[in-house]
């Protein structure tokens, strides 16, 4: 009868520490993190200048994409006053643009695209200072003047907003 007990005993325990380490064992697995808010809405988004430069014949303009809440391109651009041209990078492209006449030493699209890759890359519109020109030295082979570009980049993320 003795070891009955003592194995009546023996099973409760172990019936007893089972049931501890279950119910230990069952905790709610942890909520995933809500992902930050980013604030912009997926999409295409458009802006322009609202008049032709007297001086250049060009109207600027940007293309931004947003994938993810975030940009993910941006396209600078311009069209010209003079219906027989094309749009900037067209006109580039064609060997039509040439700057090095006013003394750039690198062409009008790849400085374009140094600063569509700051853009994309840093995510920031805002933190560059501009002197009266329009220019800054903050990206490296952009010597255009491109605060304008950095405003019409801004209207169009704007518009971007999640209402």
């Amino acid at each position: 009868m003795k070891n009955f007990k003592k194995a009546s005993i023996l099973v409760l325990v172990l019936i007893m520490a089972m049931t501890v380490f279950t119910a230990c064992a069952k905790s709610e697995p942890a909520p995933k993190p809500t992902p930050e808010p980013t604030g912009y809405v997926d999409g295409t988004y458009f802006a322009e200048e609202p008049a032709f430069n007297a001086e250049t014949t060009w109207k600027d303009n940007v293309t931004v994409t947003i994938a993810g809440g975030k940009i993910t391109a941006v396209v600078l651009n311009a069209t010209s006053s003079d219906a027989t041209k094309g749009d900037k990078i067209s006109e580039v492209a064609a060997g039509n643009y040439d700057m090095s006449v006013a003394g750039s030493t690198s062409p009008w699209d790849v400085q374009a695209k140094a600063i569509q890759d700051y853009i994309v890359s840093t995510q920031d519109t805002t933190s560059i200072a501009f002197d009266a020109a329009g220019k800054s030295d903050a990206i490296s082979g952009a010597t255009i003047s491109y605060g304008h570009f950095f405003d019409l980049v801004n209207d169009a993320l704007a518009q971007a907003v999640a209402k």
